[in-house]
C-alpha cells in the first residue's frame, strides 16, 4: 500500500466534526489507513474510572466514532460524496472488539468501501474497518466490523 501523509488539520476539511485521527498514513484503490495514538486527554479517555486491572484505554464510542470519520473522508477521497453531504451510520455488523488501545499506545484503522449503492439522491454504503496495534513486535487485531452508512447531498 502506498504511504502518503495528510494529517489532520487537512482531513478537518472532510468532516462535519475535528477529526480524531493524527493522520491519513497510506491510501491505495481498496482502502484507506490512518494512524492514531491514544492520549489520556481524549474525551472518552479522560472521563473513565480507571483501576490498575483497567487501565484509560479507548472507548467503544471513539471507534464507532473514529470508523465514522474514517467512512467519509474515504467516500470524499473516492470522489463519491462533496463537501456538504452528511452520513448517517444505520447498521454495525460483526464487531468484534478483541484488544483493548492503551493510553500511549499507537494504532491504525483501515477501511474500505465495499458496496456503494445508489438509491435516489443517497447512496448507501457499506464499509469494513480493522484496527489494530503493535506489541511485543507483533500486530494485533483490536476492533473489526462491517457497518452500514447512508449519505446524503446537503
Amino acid at each position: 500500500m502506498p504511504e502518503i501523509y495528510v494529517g489532520r488539520a487537512d482531513l478537518d476539511a472532510f468532516c462535519p466534526t475535528p477529526v480524531l485521527f493524527d493522520a491519513l498514513i497510506a491510501e491505495d484503490d481498496s482502502g484507506l489507513v490512518f494512524l492514531k495514538t491514544l492520549t489520556a486527554e481524549e474525551p472518552g479517555v479522560r472521563l473513565q474510572r480507571a483501576s490498575p486491572n483497567w487501565p484509560h484505554h479507548l472507548p467503544g464510542d471513539t471507534v464507532i466514532a473514529l470508523t465514522g470519520q474514517a467512512g467519509i473522508i474515504a467516500m470524499h477521497r473516492r470522489g463519491l460524496i462533496g463537501p456538504t453531504w452528511r452520513g448517517h451510520g444505520v447498521r454495525i455488523q460483526d464487531a468484534r472488539y478483541s484488544a483493548p488501545v492503551l493510553v500511549g499506545e499507537q494504532f491504525f484503522t483501515r477501511v474500505d468501501i465495499v458496496r456503494v449503492r445508489r438509491w435516489r439522491d443517497s447512496l448507501h454504503t457499506r464499509f469494513r474497518f480493522r484496527m489494530w496495534k503493535h506489541a511485543d513486535g507483533t500486530e494485533v487485531e483490536t476492533f473489526r466490523s462491517q457497518q452500514d452508512a447512508m449519505f446524503f447531498p446537503g
